[in-house]
């Protein structure tokens, strides 16, 4: 059994894309929790064994629930399609590359309980080595895509990690690999905008419905989760990367208007013709590297061609 077999206190939802590698331990991180629960497993269409595994664990535990897509619409789309038949008090978001820490689901639930003001807490993000990441933003500007998406991750990633004050805080939002909110204001707002595909803006926009629904975010670092970052995108490079520019340019288009759409884009273009140049330099010495301009053309006319700015629907989820 997948928690207590109680009702459920909670309603766990945890959307899978190739994620038979690390779905594993965290389906066992779940059992270890002494919080009833009810678990909603979605597979985005994977072409491994995971909706096997998913499947497999349904078959096993009657409060674990398998949804099989038969294509892929986004990670927020697959987030939102267990709306309606959530009975927990409180929705866990969990992505299948998180672990839960013993005792994390009671300390978070216990938080929520607790502060009546409070509509989504997040915990801290660790590495399989305890050391902690990114968990949370108190803002997100232009700013904070420019660092994020144009400057080498792993650089960024280790200025974040280095400066980030782990301490409890109201934040603009917490982390969407593990994020509980109360079900009331989920379901409320209408779940996740699933015009966002895969990007962490998602998040970003759910946590800022769900205050302007009558509620604050909180980071909460006293609960631990293993977080081992979006190992399931690997192998689909340049559809996380078209996603990550796409959902930025929506993103600001829907909470900022059309100049900080149409700004967010230009930095993205800008951004392809500087590549495309050092790569042109670079191409003598590195002849490997000369087909990465296509890639940079192709990101840039799908901007411009297929920009989110285009979408007539966004404002469903204002």
């Amino acid at each position: 059994m997948i928690g207590p077999a109680s009702p459920p206190r909670v309603s766990v939802i945890t959307v899978t894309y190739r994620s038979v590698g690390e779905l594993p331990a965290c389906l066992e991180s779940l059992e270890r929790q002494q919080v009833p629960l009810e678990l909603f497993l979605v597979d985005n269409a994977s072409p491994d064994a995971t909706p096997e595994l998913v499947r497999a664990e349904a078959a096993r535990h009657e409060n674990v629930h398998a949804i099989l897509n038969r294509e892929n619409r986004g990670l927020a789309f697959a987030n939102n399609q267990p709306l309606g038949r959530l009975r927990g008090e409180y929705v866990l978001i969990l992505n299948p590359d998180t672990a839960l820490r013993d005792g994390a689901l009671a300390g978070l639930v216990r938080y929520l309980e607790t502060h009546p003001g409070v509509v989504a807490v997040g915990p801290k993000n660790v590495y399989e080595d305890g050391t902690p990441h990114s968990s949370y933003h108190k803002s997100w500007t232009v700013g904070h895509v420019i660092l994020w998406r144009l400057v080498p991750y792993a650089l960024v990633r280790r200025l974040h990690d280095r400066n980030a004050r782990y301490r409890e805080t109201e934040v603009r939002f917490v982390s969407g690999a593990c994020l509980l909110m109360r079900r009331e204001a989920f379901e409320r707002i209408g779940g996740y905008d699933p015009q966002y595909f895969l990007t962490v803006e998602d998040a970003c926009d759910l946590c800022i419905r769900a205050s302007r629904a009558g509620g604050r975010v909180v980071y909460y670092p006293a609960v631990e989760v293993m977080h081992l970052c979006g190992r399931s995108s690997a192998g689909v490079s340049f559809l996380v990367t078209w996603e990550s520019l796409r959902g930025a340019v929506y993103h600001f288009h829907k909470h900022h208007g059309v100049l900080a759409g149409l700004l967010v884009t230009a930095i993205f273009l800008l951004n392809h013709l500087v590549r495309s140049l050092l790569v042109l330099i670079a191409t003598p010495l590195r002849p490997r590297l000369f087909p990465r301009i296509g890639r940079y053309a192709e990101l840039s006319w799908k901007l411009v061609a297929e920009s989110p700015m285009l979408k007539r629907n966004h404002h469903t989820f204002a």
